[in-house]
Order: C-alpha cells, then structure tokens, then sequence
C-alpha cells in the first residue's frame, strides 16, 4: 500500500513538472511574460519591408484572440527586428507554425526568409509556408488575425501542407500553396529562373499533389458545372520507355452542378480523368521549359537506370478506388 502511495506521489510530482516546464517555455520565465507569436507576414511596402507578427493575446478570454506588432527596415532581418523592438515581453516562438511571404517572392528571397526564420525561431515547432495574395502592409495588419484562421481552415480543408523544412532542404527549387482567398493556388519558384504560378483549382491542387504536398482533392471544374472531393496519392513506376505517374482518387464525391453536365458517376469519372490528363501534360510543359524537377521525375528514372539518367517522358494514368 505505502509503495503505491509513492507511486502516485511521483506521477503527480511528474505531472507538475511537466506543467511548470510548459508554463515557463522551458526556459525559467512563465509564458504568461512572454509575447507568442503564433504566425509571421512578410510584405513589400514602397521599396521596403514590412514584417506583421501575429501574437496570442493573453488578456482576452477567447481562444483565438490575438494582437499584432509590426515593423519595418531596408531588409528582413531589419523589419522583424523593429517589429520586436516595441514589445513589452521577451519574444517565444514555441507556437508559431505559419510564416507568409510577399507574392512576388522568387526562389533566392524565399530562401533567406526560411534562413532568418530557421535563426530567429528558436524553439519552434513545424512552421507551415504560404505566399501571399496581393494586399497593402496596412491591409495585411488589419487582417492579420482573420488571415492566419482562414490558412488553417484552408489546410484542414484541402490537406495542403508545405513544410518550411522541405523546402530549405531543396537546393534549385522550391514549391509552396499560394493563399487566393477561395481555396488555394499554387507556385514553383525555380532558382535563377521565371516563377510558375497556378491560380485555376485543378491545376493548383495537382501541382501540390505531384509535389508530395497535398492528399486531397477539392475542386470545381468545367465551369464550375462539376464539383469532386476525393482522398488522393500519387505513386511513381519507371520502365524503359516511360515514367508512369498513378493519381490515386479514394472516396470520390462527384457532382453535375449544372444541367449541361451528365449525372453519370462513370461520365463525371471520365470528365475527371481528361481534364487531369490535360492538366498534368500542361504542367510537365512548364516544369521542363523551365529547366527545373520540382516532381522530382528524374530522381525515379534514376532510381531505375542509374544517376547518369535522363528524366524519362511522364504519363498520367487515374485511378479510382
């Protein structure tokens, strides 16, 4: 009996601890001190930068309730450090896991921003990269809070997600969701090259699939006369002739919205298929005219003929489980 007694004494005294840790940031100073930025909005602004940080506010009783801070300087680094310089507590990055940057972003700013962010952001959790749609530094302040709730709605909806990690870890390219107000575009930012922007649904969406960053299909297609929702994965199989890339749809949720379209699962499945088809001979156009692999096709011919491959013709083929 004594000996459970303990037992239950150091579990509480665990429990405690663990609190006390998270309270104070796990760094001594409770969190209740500290301003927590929960995203941060980078804009171009007259020539200069604009850096928003979306903090927690801590007085209000609401969940999501937040305040923001801003600041501005010749550089990145200069405009984050003017947006903290106001601030009455020491900065915790701990909860941030979204950063936003300008829409006309090539591929060597993005990846100064992810660097500064990468220092800054110590501790930091798994931090969520989009660009941003066109809007004045003034708008992006007074929305800041509505902004950052509609990403995360957008995330949870569509299954889009791009790691800041994943793309720092590549070296010629990057790839990331474009936010559009209704659903979600999609740009590849190749280095040293012209940016490829998607903002039509279907070729957003399969641009972020074949870019292993979405796994779900939510679109309106055929002017707006079919609607699909469906789970999605996408595999790759190389032969001698030919890189065979399988779009997987489980679940898919097909719908005549308009009475020019037949109400056939089989006839909607077939519309689907084609439009799928078109839109991925268009993007694989667009990816080698620019030089770049930001769906990697050459690593899986390499993987099959050896690192002196060439990247071998792709092809679509539509499943429906």
């Amino acid at each position: 009996m004594a000996f459970g007694k303990t037992g239950r004494a150091g579990i509480l005294s665990g429990a405690a601890l663990a609190a006390a840790l998270l309270l104070s940031g796990c760094a001594g100073k409770p969190l209740i001190e500290r301003e927590i930025v929960r995203a941060v909005f980078f804009a171009h602004d007259g020539g200069k930068y604009q850096a928003v940080l979306l903090l927690q506010d801590q007085q209000s009783e609401e969940t999501n309730a937040y305040r923001t801070a801003d600041g501005e300087g010749r550089t990145a680094p200069q405009a984050l450090a003017d947006a903290a310089q106001g601030l009455d507590g020491t900065i915790f990055y701990g909860a941030m896991d979204t950063v936003a940057v300008p829409p006309d972003t090539g591929w060597e700013e993005l990846w100064t921003l992810t660097e500064l962010i990468g220092d800054s952001a110590q501790p930091s959790p798994e931090i969520s990269l989009f660009m941003l749609d066109a809007r004045s530094a003034d708008r992006l302040i007074e929305t800041a809070g509505e902004l950052y709730d509609e990403m995360q709605q957008c995330g949870q909806r569509y299954g889009v997600h791009c790691g800041m990690e994943a793309v720092r870890a590549q070296s010629d390219v990057a790839a990331l969701p474009c936010w559009q107000g209704s659903g979600y575009g999609f740009a590849v930012l190749p280095k040293g090259g012209r940016p490829l922007r998607y903002t039509e649904q279907l070729r957003a969406q399969l641009t972020a699939a074949l870019c292993g960053q979405a796994d779900r299909l939510d679109v309106l297609m055929a002017d707006a006369g079919i609607s699909c929702q469906a789970g999605l994965a996408v595999s790759f199989r190389a032969t001698a002739q030919k890189l065979q890339v399988t779009l997987r749809l489980s679940d898919a949720k097909l719908a005549a919205l308009s009475q020019n379209q037949p109400d056939d699962q089989k006839a909607l499945q077939q519309a689907l298929q084609t439009a799928l088809q078109e839109a991925f001979a268009q993007l694989t156009a667009d990816v080698q005219q620019s030089g770049t692999d930001p769906f990697r096709f050459l690593f899986w011919s390499q993987c099959l003929w050896g690192p002196e491959a060439r990247a071998l013709p792709a092809e679509l083929e539509v499943e429906f489980a």
